[in-house]
């Protein structure tokens, strides 16, 4: 027979004894878990490799693409439209007909200045024998109508409205029966116009960029600059050169000084067009032949910057001397050579915690300690680098 057990053990009840133990089971298989969570994100090291390469530091801008040549064209004369021979998307050719007006009045204008000068002749041919002096205000006449007779037969010449150039006809305000003033435009709906242009006449495969960048930038920039143009909501790019830059600032939407700055593009690229906007990346430094690593690899200790060198399962300090900040990029200039592996980030997170679509581990590491945001090429983005789970 057992002894009876103590008075203090006999007063716990069975079901504490239960839950002891379920709790000793659960702090078990927690601390288990835990280590080999560990084991797993130590196996899931992020590195890159040092390699060389081109890299460049732009400063970007969005502006709109125009037709580096445009032509606004009305009428000189008056009269009304009596032939408007495009319409908006023609090619033409210069010097073909564009429109018309009436030539009646102006020719009957040009027929009075024959006479005229016809006249006037006649006259310095009577006064052979008067004096010179009325013989000089013979001649003084003669000019007059000779001056006057020009002027006309260049309002009939004008009364045809010709392609200046080769082009595209993009605007087309006239119509037939349209009544226009001397230097006039387009019509207004009361028959009469206003100072618009009614025809204009556009190169458009010959583009440039008109945009804007912040004070903080346009001291950066100067003409010849290579520019990388994408259109807006993507596209294959095209290229260009900075053919200006202003030193007069307009006030941005928020108030801020902008400069305005005009981009040629190089050659007849396609996906282009002339009213649609484009986002450039303007190449303000660039370097060929670069030993570089992602500036995620970077640490400072006080002024010295140091990176961790992988070989194997060996991790090892190693301080390096660094030159330019790339985007993401820092030059090393001595401490590591091409193909050198470096890790990029002082943690790791476990295998199968934040995954995405694809099975993808995602961490979105700053610009590298001292090297990223407010160091060398400050303000950089964050890398985003990416694992498989």
């Amino acid at each position: 027979m057992q002894p009876p057990l103590p008075s203090r053990l006999r007063a716990v009840p069975r079901r504490w004894w239960v839950m002891f133990l379920v709790v000793l089971v659960a702090v078990a298989a927690g601390g288990w878990i835990w280590l080999n969570r560990g084991d797993a994100a130590a196996a899931q090291r992020i590195t890159a490799t040092v390699a060389r390469g081109t890299y460049k530091t732009t400063v970007s801008a969005t502006g709109t693409i125009t037709p580096k040549r445009l032509e606004d064209l009305s009428f000189s004369s008056s009269g009304t439209v009596t032939d408007v021979a495009v319409a908006v998307g023609d090619k033409v050719q210069k010097g073909d007909v564009l429109a018309r007006i009436g030539t009646a009045s102006l020719q009957a204008q040009v027929d009075a200045a024959e006479a005229q000068l016809t006249a006037a002749e006649a006259q310095l041919s009577d006064d052979s024998s008067a004096s010179s002096t009325q013989r000089a205000a013979d001649r003084a006449s003669i000019a007059s109508a000779q001056s006057d007779l020009a002027q006309a037969r260049d309002a009939l010449d004008e009364a045809t409205m010709r392609a200046p150039f080769s082009g595209t006809v993009s605007a087309v305000g006239y119509h037939v029966g349209d009544t226009v003033g001397s230097s006039s435009g387009a019509p207004t709906a009361n028959g009469s116009s206003d100072s618009t242009a009614a025809i204009t006449v556009i190169s458009p495969r010959a583009l440039e960029v008109d945009a804007n960048v912040s004070a903080a930038d346009v001291a950066k920039l100067k003409k010849g600059m290579q520019v990388e143009i994408t259109p807006t909501g993507g596209g294959d790019p095209a290229y260009g050169t900075v053919s200006e830059v202003g030193v007069i600032a307009t006030a941005s939407d928020s108030g801020a000084a902008q400069f305005p700055v005009t981009v040629d593009v190089t050659g007849k690229p396609s996906g282009l067009y002339a009213g649609s906007t484009a986002d450039l990346a303007i190449t303000i430094k660039q370097a060929t032949d670069v030993l570089a690593v992602s500036t995620a690899a970077l640490h400072m200790d006080g002024d010295q910057p140091y990176v961790y060198v992988v070989e194997g399962t060996k991790r090892t300090r190693r301080n390096v001397e660094v030159g330019e900040t790339y985007g993401a990029q820092t030059e090393i200039r001595a401490g590591l050579e091409e193909g050198d592996v470096v890790e990029l980030v002082s943690f790791t997170a476990p295998r199968g915690s934040n995954k995405g679509n694809g099975g993808t581990n995602e961490f979105r590491v700053p610009g590298g300690g001292s090297f990223g945001g407010n160091g060398p090429g400050g303000n950089q983005p964050p890398v985003l680098i990416q694992q498989g789970g």
